[in-house]
């Protein structure tokens, strides 16, 4: 895999005014980001997420370290014409129409006129809002704001978007054309850098995450790898009688049980097979064995209460 990005200990601080001391937002962070990966910037408040992004893109100059986009310097203006960036506040020409916004950008951004209006129409109609391109944007709610702002990102077909919060304002639906936009884009070899707190959306898209706290990197990796860290095993039969369940509960198993279905829930995988002994010596059909992965959501406040301690 290629390399889209590079992180080499980068390190951003703030030089405090009056009294106040210097703040490290960014602290040796080092990781990368292949290309064609949806990838996942996660972290509580203040961890320095938007501070990282706003360095990638030369909106900040590093105070140590360094790295690469496209193999060139941040901010470079050959790196920049390749990316789109969405911001968490998003912050619009409010006198504009989206068909005329969109134009305006696409024209900034080179595209010819042909050009410009074939891809703004595609965009606005890949993100529904198609049928309102006529209305003036002060009249947007703060959703359809959004998704005009994600537009604006992908508008001139990049080969590296970065997202921060970019479901935040979001109904279900809006969520799921945004997905399957991003998913799209995937599939098209594009590479995705997502920054948000909505981490169902996280698991759902993203190939790897890099969970950071208080500027320094904490976790990075495959999510399916992380989230298979202490998983269990949940086995299923629609028979389970007394004497089965208290050998179950004897070696560990949770028994969670209806008329029809009986589900036992093991914190690994070592019991597996004893288990399965138990209802075959009782009768009761195995309906089905399926590893118990951890959601995102756990694994993180997991990391987060083990940075805690330290």
């Amino acid at each position: 895999m290629t390399s889209i990005i590079e992180l080499d200990h980068l390190t951003k601080s703030f030089k405090g005014r009056g009294r106040k001391v210097e703040t490290t937002a960014v602290n040796d962070l080092s990781f990368s980001v292949e290309q064609g990966e949806i990838f996942g910037f996660l972290g509580p408040n203040g961890a320095g997420k938007t501070t990282t992004l706003y360095t990638l893109l030369g909106f900040l100059h590093p105070s140590s370290g360094g790295g690469s986009v496209f193999g060139l310097p941040f901010g470079d203006p050959e790196g920049l014409r390749r990316i789109g960036y969405l911001p968490e506040y998003v912050n619009l020409h409010e006198y504009y129409t989206p068909d005329g916004m969109l134009n305006y950008y696409a024209r900034l951004s080179g595209l010819d006129p042909v050009e410009a209006r074939a891809r703004a129409s595609y965009v606005l109609e890949r993100l529904g809002i198609a049928d309102v391109c006529n209305k003036r944007i002060s009249k947007f709610s703060k959703g359809m704001i959004q998704r005009l702002g994600l537009a604006q990102a992908v508008l001139g077909n990049p080969d590296l978007l970065f997202l921060d919060e970019p479901t935040s304002s979001l109904d279900p639906v809006g969520r799921k054309d945004v997905k399957d936009l991003l998913l799209e884009l995937k599939a098209q070899g594009k590479t995705v850098v997502i920054s948000s707190h909505i981490l169902s959306d996280i698991e759902s898209l993203c190939d790897r995450v890099a969970i950071i706290r208080k500027g320094r990197l904490v976790k990075t990796g495959k999510l399916d790898e992380l989230l298979s860290t202490g998983s269990g095993v949940r086995i299923t039969t629609d028979k389970l009688p007394t004497d089965a369940v208290n050998e179950i509960q004897q070696l560990g198993g949770v028994v969670i049980g209806s008329d029809t279905v009986f589900a036992i829930e093991l914190p690994d995988r070592e019991k597996e097979y004893d288990v399965i002994g138990i209802l075959r010596k009782h009768g009761c059909p195995l309906i089905s064995v399926a590893e118990q992965k951890s959601s995102l959501e756990d694994y993180f406040f997991d990391i987060m209460k083990g940075e805690e301690t330290k």
